[in-house]
């Protein structure tokens, strides 16, 4: 077995597991902060007890009592660190707090509880199975189908945040939940150094050598700051009970990794292609959304019920847009593609299903067991009828709504290739083909060679690429092209057309007249009826070149024999003539 794909079985395995675990977890209302109670650090020493909503608080503890940190036993200190780090703690077990209140010290046993105020509450784990879900998608998607390295980053960022998720939701204490608790953090780290890459790589060429070394000094600050934040404040509160990195205040700094990339998507917008800029557009509105959720996670502004509801829902938010951009807009070279085929049967599964359901509805309701025959023939008739006109008006919908580009791709291209037959001019015929393709197929280069005596010959050209002016008639691609009436896949033909694209054949009466080559879309495959579309516009094309050329010829031929006929009129006349004139020459010739 190979090495990748042993890998990818490996990530596959790591992320169901994790997100399985996750999902349940969930949604048993099982990831509880574990304390009856939340705690506000205030300052190094000092953190101030905070009830939960429909929790009452321990015996003897008091809303707004002040808990001695430096006084804490280690277990205590963990025991406390680990909900700040939004880590589970097991229920049932009993932990010694300091209070201090009144200039007095008092130790107060608090238990865990295995419920806390926010699992009454059906929107967090709602919430929180819809990010499981969706982020379990992108991965596998990535681990699967990605073939570049802003999928490899998309791979890294969605496989470390899940399984630091699962860490997070194993319930531990003690040294053991320490360890969890940093090694889910590091995790963290790396699905930002994932985010991180995957944004570098959609930016391309947006920046150059200078600009990228700026950025990625800046990034690896910012997580290096988020490293000693995450990493060094637990520790140091553990083992000596400063706990001034543990203030909400710091956690911008956790957060602030997290702007990097989405600011360097949202720079890199301005000298992205016109087909890149709406991948960009849902790439920087996700990510926005995404790291407002970052944000009130490490920062919880709105209280701690309040923050982890609304977080929740931004990263549900952000992953089902990520998820979107990637099925949709295919943001990184991710050969999945969202066919027609494959919406109409699930619409049609949904029309099925729902005939299926009032049929039996009509037929427990009120047809009954004495209805007639007649009337048990006509229900399901109508039911099919109007379920028809349903189906289309559905069908209508999701070709302009779902497939909206591809639709108005699909009536421009099919119009140019009925009109391109009374197209007068070749060079004109020509100039609005590589124009139509390069408009409506958002292809970054589109090119047409013409065939010549012993090449083809560059005729058109639009898009900034290298390409060669000629052609030889024998290259591997265009011998392919001759022999199958069908296109070719440049990546993996070598051809002097270049590495990737497609080229497909303007073929007529059984000779290649030309060759339209296309480019590829950034990070994205043509899907097979795109390619059939423009497979079909070339055939047009060069049916329509060889009737111009054929008008040509003949034009050429008639006028060919005009002149001849005019000639030999000519010669006709000036002979009629010669004749006329012989008499009138011999009487006046002497003897």
């Amino acid at each position: 077995m190979q090495r990748r794909y042993g890998l990818s079985i490996l990530l596959t395995a790591l992320v169901i597991l994790a997100g399985v675990y996750v999902a349940v977890s969930g949604m048993r209302q099982s990831r509880f902060k574990g304390l009856p109670f939340s705690v506000h650090v205030v300052d190094a020493q000092t953190a101030i007890v905070q009830p939960l909503p429909r929790l009452p608080l321990p015996p003897g503890l008091r809303a707004g009592d002040n808990i001695d940190l430096t006084a804490l036993p280690p277990a205590s200190r963990i025991a406390i660190d680990l909900p700040l780090n939004l880590a589970t703690l097991p229920p049932g077990h009993t932990y010694n707090v300091t209070v201090r209140r009144d200039g007095a010290h008092f130790a107060i046993p608090i238990t865990s509880v295995g419920r806390n105020a926010v699992a009454a509450s059906l929107i967090l784990p709602l919430a929180g199975l819809c990010f499981t879900v969706l982020l379990s998608a992108i991965a596998l998607l990535a681990v699967w189908r990605g073939r570049d390295r802003a999928a490899a980053g998309l791979v890294l960022w969605a496989v470390a945040f899940l399984i630091g998720m699962a860490a997070n939701a194993v319930p531990s204490d003690g040294m053991p939940g320490l360890g969890l608790m940093l090694g889910a953090n590091i995790l963290f780290l790396l699905a930002r150094v994932g985010f991180y890459v995957m944004a570098e790589s959609m930016a391309g060429g947006a920046l150059n050598s200078h600009a990228r070394a700026w950025w990625r000094a800046g990034f690896l600050l910012l997580l290096a700051l988020g490293a000693i934040e995450s990493l060094g404040g637990p520790l140091a509160f553990v083992v000596a009970g400063w706990a001034e990195p543990l203030r909400p205040a710091y956690g911008l700094v956790l957060s602030a990794s997290y702007l990097i990339p989405v600011a360097l998507l949202l720079v890199s917008y301005r000298d992205a292609e016109v087909t890149q800029r709406l991948r960009l557009r849902w790439m920087v509105g996700s990510g926005a959304v995404f790291f407002a959720g970052i944000i009130m996670n490490n920062t919880p502004i709105l209280g701690f019920p309040a923050s982890l509801i609304v977080w929740q829902s931004m990263f549900a938010i952000a992953a089902a847009g990520f998820l979107y951009a990637i099925l949709r807009h295919r943001v990184v070279d991710v050969a999945v593609v969202l066919n027609h085929a494959l919406v109409y049967t699930a619409t049609t599964s949904l029309v099925l299903g729902l005939f299926a359901l009032l049929e039996s509805l009509i037929e427990r309701a009120a047809l009954g067991h004495d209805a007639s025959l007649l009337l048990e023939l006509a229900v399901p008739l109508g039911l099919g009828a109007s379920l028809s006109t349903v189906h289309r008006r559905i069908d209508s919908t999701v070709e302009r709504l779902v497939f909206r580009r591809q639709y108005r791709e699909e009536v421009a291209l099919r119009g140019f290739a009925k009109e391109c037959a009374f197209v007068t001019d070749p060079a004109k015929l020509l100039d609005l083909t590589v124009d139509q393709i390069h408009l409506h197929v958002g292809a970054p280069w589109v090119a047409l060679y013409e065939s010549a005596a012993v090449d083809y010959v560059l005729a058109r050209q639009r898009g900034n690429r290298d390409l060669p002016t000629q052609v030889d008639i024998d290259d591997l691609a265009l011998v392919k092209l001759r022999t199958h009436d069908t296109e070719v896949a440049l990546h993996d033909t070598p051809s002097l057309l270049g590495p990737d694209g497609h080229a497909f054949p303007l073929r007529a009466r059984g000779s290649l007249l030309g060759v339209l080559v296309v480019g590829p879309r950034p990070g994205e495959h043509y899907a097979a009826d795109e390619r059939e579309l423009m497979a079909h516009v070339a055939h047009e094309v060069g049916a329509a070149l060889s009737a111009l050329r054929a008008q040509a010829r003949e034009a050429l031929l008639n006028e060919a024999r005009a002149q001849a006929q005019a000639s030999e009129e000519r010669a006709r006349a000036s002979e009629a003539l010669l004749l006329k004139m012989l008499p009138a020459l011999g009487s006046t010739a002497g003897p």
